[in-house]
């Protein structure tokens, strides 16, 4: 009897050996703790076709704001940014293990009380105010759902003070919250990729990521990074641009009319009118057969029976 075949689960993503860019005139580098390497590899992976953009990690996998003070975090920083003076953006995500008592003195506060999150913002400010000093600019990345229900209460409550600090200090905070729940904005373990197609996206723990999640990661920090780019190195976006696969050429030939470019505005929201323009208060009833066909497919994933000749006809042979 043949065994069973071991399905094999996707592999996390875990740091890989940088190949530095020589070339490179554009770095972005990559600031925080275990979830800013997977940030790192998606980053790196994105940009990889971009000759001139170079993503550079400089994370501390065990560390945060609460086990190691603002003072070691700036420090890190402006020895990190003193080495490579060529840093064009910072990308920092911070916060995995730091959901912990804060020092206050000699006391000790507990996490998420009123007093503890003064205290912690307090070091989010002045991490961020190190890049301000150098006037770099910074994109944040929001922490994700987890699997544990009180893990993703409290990571709530800290990705709020970290929007607050970076919009208040001039920075732009990614919020990728969307990218890993479901339609009730519950933790999945599984959705769709860059490409759309569906794929593991976290690991087993229900904290860190595949492959496939560090490159989302990355997807929804892009359009902001592109943007610092081109602010402040114009035509710095349009080479990466130039290193993604082209859109399919739309143009139309000379000699047939050409299509207006956009139609009449019509709002996606609008109530549909009944007969008569009024507007209808209750979802439309279905009745007779239609309903069952409807009703059939729709609520119990029955197909409707093929038609003889029908294009979903697969008889064979054929009738």
């Amino acid at each position: 009897m043949a065994r069973p075949r071991r399905v094999v689960p996707p592999p996390v993503a875990t740091a890989r050996q940088e190949r530095p860019k020589i070339n490179a005139t554009t770095h972005v580098v990559v600031f925080g703790d275990v979830l800013a390497d997977f940030a790192s590899q998606g980053l790196d992976d994105l940009f990889a076709d971009a000759i001139d953009v170079a993503v550079v990690r400089k994370t501390r996998g065990d560390s945060g704001l609460v086990r190691h003070d603002a003072a070691d975090w700036s420090k890190f920083i402006k020895d990190a940014l003193d080495a490579d003076r060529k840093t064009t953006v910072a990308v920092v995500m911070l916060g995995a293990t730091d959901r912990q008592a804060l020092k206050d003195g000699e006391n000790s506060v507990e996490p998420f009380t009123e007093r503890w999150k003064e205290l912690y913002r307090d070091r989010v400010d002045a991490l961020l105010r190190t890049f301000q000093d150098r006037k770099i600019p910074v994109v944040w990345i929001g922490l994700p759902p987890m699997k544990n229900n009180k893990l993703t209460d409290d990571i709530l409550a800290m990705n709020e003070i970290y929007r607050e600090s970076v919009q208040r200090l001039g920075g732009t905070y990614v919020d990728i919250w969307p990218g890993f729940v479901d339609e009730d904005n519950r933790y999945v373990m599984t959705g769709p990729d860059v490409d759309g197609e569906l794929a593991k996206l976290r690991a087993n723990d229900g904290v860190q990521f595949t492959n496939a999640g560090a490159r989302k990661i990355a997807h929804f920090a892009n359009a902001d990074i592109k943007r610092i780019l081109e602010t402040a190195q114009p035509g710095s976006a349009d080479s990466i641009d130039a290193a993604l696969p082209a859109p399919p050429d739309t143009a139309m030939p000379p000699s047939l009319p050409v299509k207006p470019a956009i139609g009449p505005v019509l709002p996606l929201t609008r109530p549909d009118p009944a007969s008569g323009g009024k507007l209808i208060s209750e979802t439309p009833k279905l009745n007779g057969d239609q309903a069952y066909s409807v009703r059939r497919a729709l609520r119990n994933g029955v197909a409707p029976v093929s038609r003889p000749g029908r294009a979903d006809d697969f008889r064979w042979p054929p009738s």
